[in-house]
């Protein structure tokens, strides 16, 4: 067990690891947090016990630029799409310390925020959040900020993967909630905690003495046990901040806030955040950047959708400030002769895609596919990615070849499933190695999982 003057000293300077500052740790502490229960316990274990530091939050506003129209090359009629990149847990204001800028704040987000807004050449943003949640403070002055701008133009959340508390608190607050298949979001409550450490106090022989003037002046002190007037007054605070955060999140989805309520702080994924009405819509960062870009790119919920044959929904369905984006054409021919992607909306979503260059290369040299969309193409090179990184230990340069001549990809994972159990009995081998013969094994590797010398060996 920590020792309570090791606890001081770990809260007050962390040696030669980035340190954070010692009044980020007393925040988290006796104060209303709107973080997801059990990360909230990490949370504020991780600041008490040293493991959490400013490099565990980031924000980052970009401007991107998609092509307006499908059809048109790249560089003409571009849009340009603010982006939020907001990850981490999140406080009221900027908290800089010994170890960088801390984390992210509120006022930061507004400002960020008030800056895509205003400018003109901005068609639309996105909040893309991966947050656990925040402190209240500050939390729904900056959801009432965005709220109230709602209208002049259209602002989306994108819940890349999670949106907790705080977090879902700012998502509501946008046009639209995108969300993955993994993606969580809810816990509309609120949590606190007060650490009790007089018994640890009496094992180290520390006694504290208090000295105070007014009975409610050493209330939730961690020196002493929490007293049942202390309690109940912290329950009555953590009720009213649950209401305020109840009704703002009834306000802005236009639910009822006793079906808000009625969650009891629970959390939900994917699909079914969609159906509580906690989200609009599911759909990754490629969907949404489609959607905003490519005006011929399919609704990713209504592909391939028997049901999306029928009528559109009308505008009227649409929320504030979304938007519209017309349904494909009518098929006039069968599948197998449908337009391929358009090259210019391919292009456009791969270099707005977090592929390597290689890859990006690679995705715009493969022969377009009849009936295929940028996003399918997207997900296709992402997934070759990551089986052969799998295998190749982050390597990625083999899924070039892949991509460019279209291997399907069960043939993609089959060669490298059969290439990782042939590496497997050779383990003892390519340990032993020095280093320079480490690279050579390594470029052994790839040449072996070439589907050339594939195909050769199975001719064999």
């Amino acid at each position: 067990m920590t020792s309570k003057p090791g606890l001081l000293a770990r809260l007050f300077s962390r040696g030669n690891k980035a340190p954070v500052v010692a009044s980020l740790a007393a925040a988290v502490l006796n104060q209303p947090l709107l973080v997801q229960p059990a990360i909230g316990e990490a949370l504020v274990g991780g600041y008490l016990e040293g493991k959490v530091t400013s490099a565990d939050s980031v924000l980052k506003a970009d401007r991107l630029e998609v092509a307006g129209e499908s059809g048109e090359a790249v560089g003409v009629a571009q849009t340009l799409i603010g982006v939020i990149n907001l990850s981490g847990a999140m406080v009221n204001r900027p908290m800089p310390g010994a170890s960088g800028p801390g984390p992210v704040s509120y006022a930061a987000v507004r400002d960020a925020f008030d800056e895509l807004l205003e400018d003109d050449a901005v068609t639309s943003i996105i909040l893309r959040l991966d947050t656990p949640g925040g402190i209240a403070s500050g939390c729904f002055d900056l959801v009432d900020h965005i709220y109230e701008r709602r209208g002049k133009k259209p602002v989306y959340a994108l819940v890349d993967d999670n949106a907790y508390s705080a977090g879902f608190a700012l998502a509501t607050a946008c046009d639209e909630i995108w969300v993955s298949r993994t993606g969580g979001v809810g816990s509309v409550g609120v949590v606190c905690y007060h650490y009790d450490w007089s018994d640890s106090n009496a094992q180290i022989g520390l006694k504290v003495t208090p000295l105070f003037a007014g009975d409610r002046k050493i209330d939730f002190n961690p020196n002493f046990p929490l007293s049942e007037q202390a309690h109940a007054a912290a329950m009555a605070d953590l009720e009213d901040m649950r209401t305020l955060f109840v009704d703002s999140v009834a306000r802005n989805l236009g639910m009822d806030s006793d079906a808000v309520r009625a969650t009891q702080a629970a959390c939900y994924r994917g699909q079914s955040a969609v159906d509580v009405g906690f989200a609009t819509r599911l759909g990754t960062w490629h969907d949404l950047i489609a959607h905003l870009g490519a005006s011929g790119a399919p609704d990713p919920l209504t592909a391939g959708d028997p049901e999306a044959e029928g009528e559109p929904e009308s505008s009227a369905a649409q929320p504030a400030g979304a938007v519209a984006v017309p349904p494909p054409p009518a098929a006039d021919k069968p599948p197998e002769a449908a337009e391929p992607v358009v090259a210019g909306a391919l292009a456009a979503a791969a270099a707005a895609s977090d592929l390597p260059a290689a890859l990006v290369v690679a995705v715009l040299k493969r022969p377009p596919q009849p009936g295929e969309s940028a996003a399918a193409v997207l997900e296709y090179a992402n997934a070759v990615r990551d089986a052969c990184a799998a295998v190749l230990r982050g390597d990625v340069s083999l899924a070039a070849s892949f991509i460019e001549t279209n291997t399907d990809l069960d043939t993609v994972r089959a060669q490298l499933l059969s290439m990782k159990a042939e590496e497997g009995r050779s383990t003892q081998v390519v340990t032993a190695h020095p280093a320079p013969k480490a690279d050579q094994r390594a470029a052994e590797i790839k040449a072996q999982l070439d589907p050339t010398n594939i195909y050769k060996k199975r001719g064999n």
